[in-house]
């Protein structure tokens, strides 16, 4: 269940957020409901960026679980597709992946341990 966190800045565009998780379940061959995003906007004044360019920031949250080659996918796929989706095509993106470790995800009123 990958929880992905999109930092962009507030351009007032329209943009594809269930086209973008469909289109990764798709790539990943999950079930989209699996899928959680979350876009978050700032505005110019509300940041600062060191290199003056027009970044996305992805922060995704998976489970340690997962294969090491899967989380690289997910990351890589994500990257791309949200360059696309959130029109930042040729810019600066950075994911930054946090593996979530087994009995820290508290959900459903329970703490989910390895089965």
């Amino acid at each position: 269940m990958p929880c992905i966190n999109i930092r962009l800045r507030r351009e007032g565009v329209q943009l594809d957020i269930k086209g973008f998780a469909h289109k990764l379940a798709q790539q990943m061959d999950i079930e989209v409901e699996r899928i959680n995003i979350i876009v978050d906007y700032y505005d110019e004044t509300d940041a600062f960026m060191g290199s003056n360019a027009d970044q996305l920031i992805i922060i995704l949250w998976i489970s340690e679980r997962n294969e090491k080659q899967f989380i690289k996918n997910l990351v890589k796929s994500t990257a791309d597709l949200a360059k696309k989706y959130f029109h930042k095509e040729g810019r600066s993106t950075a994911v930054m992946c946090n593996l979530i470790k087994e009995g820290h995800l508290f959900i459903s009123n329970q703490i989910k341990k390895e089965e």
